[in-house]
């Protein structure tokens, strides 16, 4: 029989055939945002991109509450009530904590907002080249509305409304989706802080012996997968290679940024694509393997180029341990209706 395999948010099942998926889908078992792999399929779809039973799902109530995208939605201004009525009843330390985050904000403007929003709290926010440190770029006002480009740490890089982009604290700004129920709070969450969904997965490296591969000294390859525990696409990723003494010393710290995208709910490799022999100025990408198979697709001959793992060029020899870690990443949200 072709079973089909769904996924309910924490729960997973397999359908003995497409008449008994028909049948969970009449029933409200099954919702338009829960996640279906066709019989022979390696790719994910939500149900309500299933022409089999997306009639069905129509009539469903499950579809306005399970719809796994996240709808884009404002405050309405009771909400705010509320939140205030809860952080009343949760203490002194919990009001102190609020009454500083959201002291001098605008609710006037804060109920206005799109969920994928955030104004700035305080006086006004420093907005810098770097997270936490570099030159300054200028300064963001109170209640300002801001644009979330990517996370790194405590900071999050932004796009102002006149266009400036750079750093600011994460708790320089309060995201429209703070204010939001619970269920709507967790929908978001990847976008505030994709770091938590995305994570290096059985990572290895080796030292390149002098005069193999690169014609450059103190090589390291780190190979990797990389996951996605989230429903949203992940790109802008920005890794750290860190080497260390035996002893746990850092020796050096290395960024690495990798092109292509972590789909939702996906794992990938991350390897190296070399430049067309025929270009003298080309330089090597590093790619996820998912990004990498799209291109290929287009051009096969591009695999003779391409292989998994990337090179890292050190300035330390002789070191005991070597990490590769997540710094900063972004999540898609392409979902959002």
């Amino acid at each position: 029989m072709a079973h089909w395999l769904v996924t309910q948010k924490d729960r997973q099942f397999t359908t003995k055939d497409l008449e008994e998926l028909k049948q969970l889908a009449r029933e409200g078992k099954v919702g338009r945002g829960d996640l279906i792999q066709p019989p022979g399929a390696s790719d994910w779809l939500y149900a309500v991109e299933l022409p089999e039973i997306v009639g069905l799902l129509k009539a469903n109530k499950r579809d306005d509450d399970e719809d796994d995208a996240p709808k884009s939605k404002t405050l309405p201004l009771v909400a705010l009530a509320v939140v205030f009525l809860l952080i009343s009843a949760a203490g002194g330390g919990t009001i102190w904590h609020y009454y500083n985050l959201l002291k001098g904000v605008n609710l006037d403007i804060m109920k206005d907002l799109s969920l994928t929003e955030m104004l700035v709290t305080g006086d006004s926010a420093t907005i810098t080249a770097e997270p936490g440190t570099g030159a300054a770029l200028g300064t963001a006002k109170q209640n300002e509305k801001v644009q979330l480009l990517s996370k790194r740490g405590g900071f999050y890089r932004i796009e102002t409304e006149s266009g400036a982009q750079g750093w600011i604290a994460v708790d320089q700004v309060v995201p429209a989706y703070f204010f939001a129920d619970a269920e709507t709070k967790k929908d978001y969450d990847p976008i505030y802080n994709p770091d938590r969904y995305v994570f290096v997965r059985n990572a290895g490296w080796m030292q390149l012996p002098e005069g193999q591969g690169s014609k450059k000294k103190n090589i390291t390859i780190f190979s990797f997968m990389m996951q996605n525990s989230s429903k949203f696409d992940m790109e802008n990723i920005v890794l750290n290679a860190t080497i260390k003494d035996k002893n746990g010393k850092v020796l050096e710290e290395r960024e690495v940024r990798i092109e292509g995208l972590v789909k939702r709910y996906d794992s990938t490799m991350v390897g190296t694509l070399l430049p067309d022999p025929k270009d003298k100025q080309g330089e090597r990408r590093l790619l996820t393997s998912t990004s990498f198979a799209d291109l290929s697709a287009a051009d096969p001959d591009l695999q003779l180029r391409w292989s998994e793992g990337i090179e890292v060029q050190l300035d330390t020899p002789g070191f005991e341990v070597a990490n590769i870690d997540l710094l900063e990443v972004r999540a898609v949200p392409a979902k959002i209706k």
